[in-house]
């Protein structure tokens, strides 16, 4: 399968998973060169199987070893990472964290491929990649912080069911058939409240700033890669969509910046697309499948001296995928 002789030997935990197949689907549009592909999960996937250039590979169990691995790619929950992660380590093989367990700590490298360097990871053993949302705005905001610094992001994330994985499909798939045929939905744990045909805040946890998990961890990854000093509020609401996250941006730069100049800028950054004030608005299913962000609604924020809103919408489940194969590309050079 794949590349041959001269292919390379793949491991991907948590195959099974939404992100996992998303991965396998990128790998192959990019005609990734691979020998092998091991594609593990828990025990409840074994024996169903994943597409991979136009074949079915089985889920099998974790290897006993991953030595002779040329790269294992983490796209498990963040819970089930770690153990993985400590293993490709001590077996000396590349690992791409694409789960986000890694993501919090400062001596693993967070990357966005389109961003940076490929150099700078070039002998890493272990490199992280964020969550999809964060690689959105990551690229927004990197092009403002260039032109004009950036004082204060605002912004509220619009998630989809996929973010949950299969189980949150599964659950709104059910739920939304269960309450047309007016039955009472079955039970799922894959959100805080049922889901169909209604949204809510994500639960904070027990944590001092009230937040939900997922609003600090974006904060954070967008500090990381855009800059310590930028202050980052964001509010996480789970809708009733099945893929494809939005976010509405408010951004307040330190120097003026037009809105004609931001739209030149997000025209030319790499992953982004403006769409122009006479086109329809940029929705959610608008960016499902792509390989980008499509920015709308750029406007000027008249509460403070400089300040742009817009409207920012991205399949992020392909995002993610996306950067952690341009990662396995740029730290095995291929």
């Amino acid at each position: 399968m794949g590349g041959g002789t001269n292919g390379l030997r793949i491991a991907v935990a948590g195959a099974s998973g939404a992100l996992g197949r998303e991965l396998l689907s990128v790998l192959s549009d990019r005609r990734f060169p691979v020998e092998e592909i091991k594609a593990f999960a828990t025990d409840r996937s074994i024996g169903e199987e994943v597409e991979f250039e136009a074949d079915f590979i089985p889920i099998e169990s974790a290897p006993k070893t991953l030595r002779g691995f040329d790269v294992l790619i983490v796209c498990t929950p963040q819970a089930a990472a770690l153990d993985l992660v400590r293993e490709a380590l001590q077996n000396e093989v590349p690992c791409v964290d694409a789960s986000g367990a890694m993501a919090a700590s400062q001596e693993v490298p967070l990357y966005v491929a389109d961003l940076s360097n490929p150099s700078t990871i070039a002998r890493a053993p272990l490199v992280a990649s964020p969550a999809g949302v964060a690689l959105a705005w990551s690229h927004v905001l990197a092009a403002v912080e260039g032109s004009a610094g950036i004082e204060r992001v605002v912004g509220t994330v619009l998630y989809a069911s996929s973010r949950a994985g299969r189980s949150g499909i599964d659950a709104l798939s059910n739920e939304t058939i269960h309450l047309l045929n007016q039955k009472e939905p079955p039970p799922s744990d894959a959100f805080a409240n049922p889901v169909a045909f209604d949204c809510f805040p994500l639960p904070a946890d027990a944590e001092a700033d009230n937040a939900a998990p997922l609003e600090r961890e974006l904060a954070r990854d967008v500090q990381r890669l855009v800059g310590a000093e930028i202050k980052v509020s964001a509010s996480a609401v789970q809708v009733p969509t099945f893929a494809g996250d939005g976010s509405s941006l408010a951004i307040e730069t330190r120097a003026p910046l037009p809105v004609e100049s931001a739209r030149e800028l997000f025209a030319k950054a790499p992953a982004l697309e403006v769409w122009d004030e006479e086109e329809i608005t940029p929705s959610t299913r608008d960016s499902a499948g792509r390989d980008i962000a499509v920015v709308g609604r750029l406007r000027e924020d008249p509460s403070v001296e400089h300040g742009l809103l817009m409207w920012l919408t991205a399949d992020t489940l392909r995002l993610a995928a996306l950067n952690a194969a341009k990662i396995a590309e740029a730290r095995l050079g291929v």
